[in-house]
Parts: C-alpha cells; sequence; structure tokens
C-alpha cells in the first residue's frame, strides 16, 4: 500500500502535468492567430489594433483618434513584440504568457509556504496551473495572464512584509500596484492593500510615512500616462474613458459579456458600442472623442441606476454570484457551442471545489497568522467592492482573485505546520 504522502505526490505531479499539457495544447492550437481556439478573446482585436498603432508611432489611438478604452502596458508589449518578430508577434505572446503561467503558480506556491509550511508549496503550484480560468487565457491575447503573475507576486510581498515588516517588501509591492495600474483599469484598490499592510494602529507618524510608500510608488509608476490623459483629453479624462459605460453596462448588462439582448439594450439607450469605436476603420470617425462618449456614457449610467431603485439590490446580488460563483458561466451562455457551454460549466465544477478549500484554507491560515489572513480577506473584499457599480463576471475576477484561492486551497488540504518554532514565529508576528 503506497502511503498517505506518497499518493499526495502523484496527485500533485499528475495535476502539475495535466496543467502544463493543457497550456501546451492551447498555445499550439491558437499558434499565431488573433483568437485562441477557445474564443472568449473579444477584446483581443483591440489590443492587436493599440499595438499596431503604437509600432507605427500614431500612439494610442484608433484611426487617429486618441483613446483611454485600455490600459497603455499590454499594448506597449505587443508593439514591443510587433517591431521585433514581425508576423509571428502573438505567438511570441502566447509563449511568454505560457511562460509567465508557470512562473504565476511558482510564486503561488512560495506564497503557501511562506504563509504556511513547505508542504503547501507542490499544492499551490499544482492548484494554480490547473485553476481553468487560468488555464484558459494563456493563450488569449488578452492582459489576465501577466495580471495573475503580478497579482501573485503582489500577494507573496504582501505576507512577506506582513511577517517580516522588510521595507524591500513594501518598496515590491508599491512597484507591482503601479505595474498592474498600467496593465488593468481595475486594480485601482491594491495600492491601498498595500498601505493598510503598512499601517499600525495606534497609528504613527512613521506608520503614515510607510503607508505612503506604496501609494508614491504606484502614482509615479502611472504618472505617465496620467500626464498625457490631461493633455491628450484636456483635463476631462485622468485614468480611463471607460468608466461611464463600464458602469451603464453593470446596470443593463451586469454579466460585462457581449451577449446580443444586453448589447442591443447598450446600443439603444447609449448610441455605440466599444466596438463602433475601437475599430481602424473609417466609422469610428462619426463619433465624437472619447471625451464625449464616456460624458455621454456616464450620464446613462447615472439615468440606468436611478431607474432602478431598490430593485438594485438583487441586481447586485446577481453580480455577486458572476463574479464569486462563475454562475456567468453557466447562464449565459447562449452564443457558444453546446461543447463550449459543457466545458465551461465543467470548469465551474473544478473552480467551486478551489473556492470552497481556499474557504477552510482562510479559516486555518486565521488561526496561525490572522494579520496574513486579514489582509488577504481585506484584498478581496476590496476587489469585490470595486467591482459592484460596474460589471462583474468570471474573467474580471479570475486574474485578481485565482492565485489567493488557489493559496488558500493549498492550506486547507495540507496539515498543519509541525514545528513549534513555526508557531511561535506566526503568534509573534501576528
Amino acid at each position: 500500500m503506497l502511503s498517505r504522502a506518497v499518493r499526495s505526490s502523484y496527485v500533485v505531479a499528475v495535476a502539475v502535468f495535466a496543467g502544463i499539457a493543457a497550456r501546451l495544447f492551447l498555445l499550439v492550437r491558437s499558434g499565431n492567430s488573433p483568437e485562441g481556439i477557445l474564443g472568449g478573446g473579444s477584446d483581443a482585436p483591440a489590443y492587436i489594433l493599440l499595438g499596431k498603432s503604437l509600432a507605427e508611432g500614431h500612439g494610442m489611438s484608433y484611426v487617429g483618434q486618441p483613446t483611454a478604452l485600455r490600459a497603455p502596458l499590454y499594448p506597449l508589449l505587443l508593439a514591443a513584440l510587433r517591431l521585433l518578430f514581425d508576423g509571428q508577434s502573438l505567438l511570441v505572446m502566447r509563449l511568454l504568457q505560457f511562460l509567465a503561467a508557470i512562473f504565476t503558480a511558482w510564486i503561488c506556491g512560495k506564497t503557501a509556504a511562506l504563509v504556511w509550511s513547505e508542504r503547501a508549496k507542490w499544492p499551490a503550484f499544482a492548484l494554480a496551473l490547473c485553476a481553468p480560468t487560468l488555464i484558459f487565457f494563456t493563450s488569449q491575447i488578452l492582459t489576465e495572464t501577466f495580471t495573475a503573475l503580478l497579482v501573485a507576486v503582489f500577494l507573496y510581498l504582501l505576507a512577506s512584509y506582513s511577517l517580516k515588516e522588510n521595507s524591500k517588501a513594501l518598496i515590491g509591492m508599491g512597484i507591482c500596484a503601479g505595474i498592474l495600474l498600467l496593465l488593468r483599469f481595475n486594480t485601482l484598490f491594491v495600492p491601498a492593500i498595500a498601505a493598510m499592510a503598512a499601517f499600525r494602529i495606534p497609528p504613527t507618524a512613521a506608520s503614515f510615512k510607510r503607508a505612503l510608500v506604496p501609494i508614491s510608488l504606484a502614482l509615479a509608476l502611472v504618472s505617465p500616462w496620467l500626464y498625457r490623459n490631461l493633455v491628450i483629453f484636456h483635463s476631462e479624462i485622468l485614468y480611463s474613458s471607460q468608466t461611464g459605460t463600464t458602469a451603464f453596462q453593470g446596470a443593463i448588462a451586469p454579466e460585462g459579456r457581449t451577449q446580443p439582448q444586453g448589447l442591443v439594450a447598450m446600443q439603444k439607450r447609449q448610441g455605440w458600442w466599444l466596438s463602433n469605436i475601437e475599430t481602424d476603420k473609417a466609422v469610428r470617425l462619426e463619433y465624437p472623442s472619447e471625451i464625449e462618449l464616456n460624458r455621454q456614457a456616464r450620464r446613462e449610467a447615472i439615468r440606468a441606476w436611478s431607474e432602478l431603485g431598490f430593485g438594485a439590490i438583487p441586481l447586485l446580488i446577481k453580480k455577486i454570484g458572476y463574479f464569486w460563483l462563475s454562475t456567468d458561466q453557466l447562464l449565459d451562455t447562449g452564443s457558444f457551442s453546446r461543447s463550449q457551454s459543457v466545458l465551461r460549466a465543467g470548469g465551474v465544477l473544478i473552480y467551486w471545489f478551489i473556492l470552497a478549500a481556499a474557504v477552510v484554507g482562510w479559516f486555518r491560515l486565521k488561526k496561525i497568522a490572522p494579520r496574513i489572513a486579514d489582509l488577504f480577506l481585506l484584498y478581496a473584499v476590496f476587489a469585490t467592492l470595486l467591482h459592484l457599480p460596474f460589471t462583474m463576471n468570471t474573467r474580471l475576477r479570475s486574474p485578481l482573485l485565482e492565485p489567493l484561492l488557489c493559496i488558500l486551497a493549498a492550506i486547507a488540504i495540507v496539515p498543519a505546520p509541525e514545528s513549534k518554532e513555526d508557531f511561535a514565529q506566526r503568534e509573534i508576528l501576528a
């Protein structure tokens, strides 16, 4: 009879192999095409067009019209790869994302070992490699894979700083937060979490100074983008021009997916949709600048939310279900083939297992390292609250929260640290 430890090692090894094999399969089958074989990359054409525009020296624009609908870092990377590898740039991007996915899993393992024990390292690594959404995004020309990597690094630094209050970890959190702000607009809450990690009760001048370090670093990194928008959009747009339309969509088509019914409702009231604006065709010139488009969308968003009244409460509950339970992948798949719908449903079931294990893992971590557990919880709560007025779905959640869930799930399935020194260290630092 094989021992329990040996059986666990086999399971982890099989999971690691399966996760890597699935990613390689998707990479090879997707190749250099704009969209991955599983579909779902509706934003990919917009990123590819922006990369092309940047590579040709036209900046972040569509048909010469400046845009702030997308964060700039991913298009800049696409532009660099286009200049270096020309026609094979999308394949190279997928290769980079494949490597980033493996590094993400490795960082998750490192974090689990740091906050729990070495036994949690490889289970966390395996879970991060097998999480269905993280697998899916590896072959998509989208920001999710790099976002998940940076989130994993941020969580490691967050845990490291909580244990040792290392200034390098604090600086690292600020840098990581700044890069995330340039990669995805929905990471605005990340610098706040870094500041909270540095803050102490009762407050002191030193505590305030430490809390300002990651915020200042993040602001410094994102400042060129902010300055560019202030100049180009005449102080009308600072960070993103997508705020109004995503808030409107959050009330009309809250799952944030381009399903026909939601799209028709939005176009009828707003008069445009992103596909009308994010194009290199002359039709873009029929619409005003993003200053006016964002202003118009904000008005419609305020009106739509006002019309909901108390109906906003069940809507928000539904949106949280989309975000945390991936119900959008079960209930809103009408535009997908039957095989795609079944595949996505299977992915949801695997995710539910990871989520349930993560909840158990958080309670276990709370007993040994309460401060780290509280910061992890705050991170999850802030990520949820930020999205409530806007669209909420599996895609928005996965890069922000799957690394954390995989870390916590690994804690749930391995024994607690046995060393008294380990317990003593966590009790002192908690």
